[in-house]
């Protein structure tokens, strides 16, 4: 399962890839990779069937009993199937319905990865995992609805999915939480074999159902599912028809054997099971277009499935599991059909449509199959499926468990439902296929173009083969009955019966002809109107759009009043709030006297006046650089601070990161006033000293107390012995980084990856690459140097002779070199020494500002002719594959592996394969660092050189000089 997993997951970085090169014949690889999942999880299904269930595992922070865990059972597996069974045959449609030109290279990708996704949250056994699948679908689905980014349709309503599915997913995380947390365990099979009675798992599990009601479609929160038919109808098929939409039927059935019994478990489930089927199949009447009548019917149907899976009986779960095997094969077959209709013919609606079967014969037998299956008649198994519930609803009226009004509301819902379903059934196939001629020619005189040949008429195959599964599948009744024994052995009350297509006359079988007979008289009613349709006034979905409408002007009126623009009142703010909550909890707290140590050497006291004096002495001042100065000597100061106490690591790190913010600075102080301000001083500044020295009192004490309040001993001690055993290294600080706190590096990468994006986006329109004034391309776009004059640097000679340093170019050439090796070393170095990729990457970064501060952006350009945003990229992605890449090995997540290699002439060389993640790290930060110089170094060069270069006026021969974006303030 889990290699299935992988394989999905990485087939979908792949097919993006190659999405360009092959076009539409893309969708061939995942189609065949999801139907050989489909044959491998079918040899799993006789030990399935058989009473065992398939588990797997990867132990990810043992120490805190988080486990990677998957399990098939028989429900899994069913839901296993349908997701590789129909997305086979989905994907494969897809080669013919997309065409090569206008495919999105990213469409074969996400389609991939949601079917991955489902599978994760069908096969996870952790009830956290499921809800990682359950936001990953949500997310896909967004991504494939607003495919079309150009569409404000599309935009509009793939928002609305996501909103309403991820506040569902949010609500089914607080509810994973608790029920996990009461349970005490976090794996599925274990809660719901021995499930927890108290209150607070009540409110967990309606919270869960909360997240499957919004997933499903079910009302309220049924609106958005015919908006998301905006996306392509492969789409649709996959995901709104067979797939994402039934994880809440999943979860809702994998519930009912442990909390069926929960006061407001069946009565949720039935009451908005039953309004959704009402809802849906009256909206499905009122349409034209054929796509958005499936997508309503599709919503009435959901509401079938979580009816009779909310009666929660034996032969409910059942029925209702064979229900959704049968509506995910004739659905998707009726959407294919959709999507047929509409890339031949150029139209959806029925006004225009009507003798298709004339043209399309094998299309319309396709229709037929499917459309008999969804009016739920013989002999598709969807009318087995549909008899077991209503049988399951008629028993449960004598059922002691369950209340006589659910079930007679349940029984006469899917009655009543089912003739809804007949309805917009014949609506949809005798509106398409089969209406007179002379009629359509009376609605609609102009002519559709209709696309001939072979190919088009053999496409009908791809609906044709789940169409007639779904028929074929009703014959088999009893073995599909002895497949889903093993779903429905522990539903709590009732006794499992059998499908099948002929019970004898029973109460079951007069529902059924009355939903035939009674949609019938509907259709002839009410179906024909081939009316626009009109919105209503009062819906789900007009109140969503007024709630939209009003968070959005609460969010205007709210930041209006509270966001000033002033940033000392924004820094008085916070400082405020903490000086009065945290300085309350001290004052509060019962702590005792703290043990004050004011220094261990005259070393420390010496270098903390010096800092304490270079900090008010720079908060006083009105020169920029007199600030920035005082500013470094602080962090230098912190910097010895360090070494004092014995941390060459923590120093070493200080002093790198303060020369580049340094020099940084500087940058950034060429095109700013020599003063902050030259207004008079205001008598406000002794409010916010005496605010400052609140905020430091506070933060010093707290400091203090919290140090001298520990009870246990300190975890880090732990750390001196985890370095050799764990990370076979002895600098602590660095095997701490890479790898027993690697995930919290990754975290720190990744806002470093934003800061530089930040401020490169503030300054670059489109591209981080520099053109600086005067540079000469050559080839693939690098600096052409070739023909400067001679110099100590190749791009020195370009400067202007004023603008000069020789000693410093000459001293840049005998240093870079220099500066990368050791770069380099400290690297390799670090995992036993001071160093690391941290500090590597800022000693190649300096390296890089030497070269720029010595000849400007040329020389830059060419000491690093490579996109910062790609070493960001390759250096996250490095580290994120560092961590993961021993689980494919037999590993944990970010287990590092020692290795001893004999080299002749160097001797035994110790290798730890955490230096890979060292690697990405360095490559972090010397793009960061590269970001920066080029955004406040070259960037702004280059756009101030703009603004002063002159351009001839269009009023008259003189010139103005040029504006550009990002110029000096």
């Amino acid at each position: 399962m889990i290699a299935t997993l992988a394989a999905s997951a990485l087939i979908a970085l792949m097919t993006s890839a190659l999405s360009p090169r092959m076009g539409r014949w893309v969708f061939l690889i995942p189609a065949i990779a999801s139907g050989v999942a489909f044959v491998y999880f079918l040899t799993l299904a006789p030990a399935i069937l058989s009473g065992e269930a398939v588990e797997e595992s990867i132990e990810w922070i043992p120490s805190l009993g988080i486990t990677l865990a998957f399990r098939m059972g028989a429900l899994q597996l069913l839901l296993a199937l349908v997701v590789t069974g129909v997305g086979a045959m989905i994907l494969a449609y897809s080669v013919w319905y997309f065409e090569s030109k206008t495919l999105k290279s990213r469409t074969v990708g996400l389609l991939t990865g949601f079917a991955a996704s489902m599978l994760l949250l069908v096969l996870a056994d952790d009830v956290i995992l499921l809800v990682i699948g359950w936001e990953l679908t949500s997310v896909f689905s967004y991504l494939l609805v607003g495919l079309n980014h150009h569409s404000r349709k599309n935009r509009s309503a793939a928002q609305t999915a996501f909103i309403v599915t991820t506040a569902g997913g949010l609500a089914m995380l607080v509810g994973a939480v608790m029920l996990g947390s009461e349970a005490g365990t976090y794996t599925l099979h274990e809660i719901l074999a021995q499930p927890p009675e108290s209150t607070i798992t009540t409110v967990a599990v309606m919270l869960l159902l909360a997240g499957a009601l919004s997933k499903s479609a079910i009302f309220p929160f049924h609106f958005w599912l015919p908006g998301a038919m905006a996306a392509p109808t492969p789409v649709s098929a996959f995901l709104h028809a067979a797939a994402m939409v039934k994880a809440g039927i999943y979860l809702s059935a994998a519930l009912v054997p442990a909390f069926a019994d929960i006061p407001l478990f069946r009565p949720t489930l039935i009451v908005l099971g039953v309004a959704t089927m009402l809802v849906g199949a009256y909206r499905a009447l009122l349409q034209t277009d054929i796509k958005v009548l499936l997508a309503h019917g599709t919503v009435s149907q959901l509401g079938l499935l979580m009816t009779i899976v909310g009666i929660g009986t034996k032969t409910a779960l059942m029925g209702g599991l064979a229900m959704l095997a049968a509506h995910a094969m004739f659905k998707a077959s009726l959407f294919m059909v959709v999507g047929t209709i509409d890339r031949q013919y150029g139209t959806r609606q029925l006004t225009k449509l009507g003798t298709l079967r004339k043209d399309r014969p094998l299309l319309a037998v396709a229709a037929t199959l499917a459309a008999i299956a969804m009016a739920g008649l013989p002999p598709a198994m969807a009318f087995a499926a549909k008899e077991a519930g209503l049988e399951a609803a008629w028993e449960a009226i004598s059922l002691p468990g369950v209340p006589t009004w659910l079930s007679v509301l349940a029984f006469a819902g899917i009655v009543v439902g089912s003739m809804g379903t007949v309805a917009y059934t014949l609506r949809f196939l005798i509106g398409t296929f089969f209406v007179d001629s002379r009629l359509r020619e009376a609605l609609d005189d102009e002519p559709f173009i209709v696309r001939h040949g072979m190919w088009p008429q053999l496409v009908a195959l791809f609906p044709m083969v789940l169409a007639v599964l779904g028929i074929v599948s009703g014959f088999f009744g009893k073995p599909i009955t002895a497949a889903l024994e093993g779903a429905t052995a522990s539903a709590p009350v009732g006794e499992a019966s059998y499908l099948a297509l002929w019970h004898g006359f029973t109460p079951a079988l007069a529902g059924s002809a009355i939903a035939v007979v009674g949609g019938f008289i509907v259709w002839r009613l009410f179906g024909r109107s081939m009316a626009a349709p009109v919105e209503p006034r009062f819906s789900a979905a007009a109140a969503y759009a007024g709630m939209m409408r009003g968070l959005d002007r609460l969010a205007v009126e709210v930041t209006g009043r509270t966001q000033s623009g002033s940033l000392p009142v924004h820094v008085s703010t916070i400082a405020v709030t903490v000086t009065v909550l945290a300085g309350a909890g001290l004052a509060f707290a019962s702590l005792g006297a703290p043990k004050l140590v004011v220094a261990d050497s005259v070393g420390q006291l010496v270098v903390g006046i010096a800092v304490s004096v270079c900090a008010l002495v720079a908060a006083n001042t009105r020169g920029r650089l007199k600030t920035f100065l005082l500013m470094g000597i602080v962090g230098y100061g912190t910097a010895m601070m360090f070494l004092l106490h014995g941390a060459p690591d923590l120093a070493l790190t200080q002093i790198l990161a303060e020369t580049v913010l340094l020099v940084l600075l500087v940058l950034v102080l060429r095109h700013l006033p020599k003063y902050f301000t030259n207004r008079p001083l205001r008598g406000v500044r002794w409010l916010r000293a005496l605010l400052a020295a609140c905020v430091g009192a506070v933060a010093g004490l707290g400091a203090l107390f919290a140090a001298n309040s520990r009870n246990e001993a300190s975890i880090s001690d732990r750390f001196y012995e985890l370095a050799y055993s764990f990370g076979f290294g002895r600098n602590i600080v660095n095997v701490t980084l890479v790898d027993i706190r690697a995930w919290d590096t990754v975290g720190e990468i990744s806002v470093l990856l934003a800061a530089a994006t930040g401020v490169a986006s503030l300054i670059f329109i489109r591209t981080r690459v520099v053109d600086p004034v005067g540079t000469l391309r050559g080839r693939r776009g690098r600096p052409d140097t070739s023909k400067v004059g001679p110099g100590w640097l190749r791009a020195g000679a370009t400067a202007d002779m004023q603008g000069r340093a020789p000693m410093l170019e000459m001293m840049t050439r005998l240093l870079f070199p220099v500066m990368l090796v050791v770069a380099i070393y400290l690297l390799f170095a670090g995992h036993n020494d001071p160093g690391g990729g941290f500090i590597a990457g800022i000693v190649a970064g300096l390296a890089l500002c030497v070269r720029y501060l010595a000849a400007g952006a040329l020389e830059l350009a060419e000491a690093a002719p490579i996109d910062a945003g790609k070493l960001l990229g390759g250096g996250i992605i490095l580290a994120a594959l560092s961590l993961i890449g021993p689980v494919f090995f037999g590993g944990s997540v970010g287990q590092s592996y020692d290795y001893t290699i004999e080299i002749l002439a160097m001797g035994e060389i110790h290798f730890v394969t955490s230096v890979f993640f060292d690697v990405g790290v360095f490559l972090v930060v010397l793009g960061t660092v590269l970001d920066f110089i080029r955004s406040l170094g070259a960037g702004i060069d280059t756009q101030w050189r703009n603004d002063q270069t002159p351009r001839p006026s269009a009023h008259s021969d003189r010139t103005v000089p040029v504006r550009s974006r990002g110029a000096q303030s």
